[in-house]
């Protein structure tokens, strides 16, 4: 069973994924990428690709003020729901049953910390890299998830890779707002 690794809900259970071929990132990935993260109170968050929610939920649990969580199966976002309604988090969640990349012209940010865990197959589009850009504020984050192998950066106009990490079969690339 995953779990919260830290937070408000350490040691709670995530919604079971029971369809599908969903794989919530590890709880050893989740320790490792948000300890590099750091400090996450107060910031606005979107999680894309979100599955079974343990990216955006384990935000929520460390601080974040807000999430905006995406997931195109109706079965993973109904249980997403179920979830924030159980821990009572319904004022600081909202989730969409959307597709990507469509759902990137529907939102308004901007979020300090935009999470995209794809499917490893998936490759991002220029189109919706630039829109990722824009619905970043000027000090934002953008955290990609992908296998380990791909060692391959994402091309930005704004943001640059500030941190690579490595756990398993998982590769997190870490990119940050220029300030120039």
């Amino acid at each position: 069973m995953t779990r919260i690794v830290a937070g408000e809900w350490k040691g709670h259970p995530l919604p079971r994924m029971k369809h599908g071929p969903v794989r919530p990132t590890t709880e050893r990935g989740r320790t490792m990428l948000f300890d590099t993260l750091g400090d996450l109170r107060d910031l606005r968050v979107l999680d894309l690709f979100s599955g079974s929610g343990a990216l955006g939920f384990e935000a929520l649990s460390r601080g974040a003020a807000r999430l905006v969580s995406v997931e195109r199966d109706r079965r993973y976002t109904r249980q997403q729901q179920q979830w924030i309604r159980d821990h009572d988090a319904d004022t600081r969640c909202r989730i969409l049953g959307a597709s990507f990349p469509g759902v990137l012209e529907h939102l308004e940010g901007p979020f300090d910390l935009i999470l995209a865990d794809p499917p490893y197959r998936y490759a991002l589009k220029t189109d919706s890299l630039d829109r990722i850009e824009a619905l970043l504020g000027s000090d934002g984050r953008f955290v990609h998830e992908r296998n380990r192998h791909d060692e391959e950066p994402l091309s930005f106009a704004r943001l640059e890779l500030v941190k690579e990490k490595v756990v398993a079969e998982t590769r997190f690339q870490i990119y940050k707002v220029c300030q120039k």
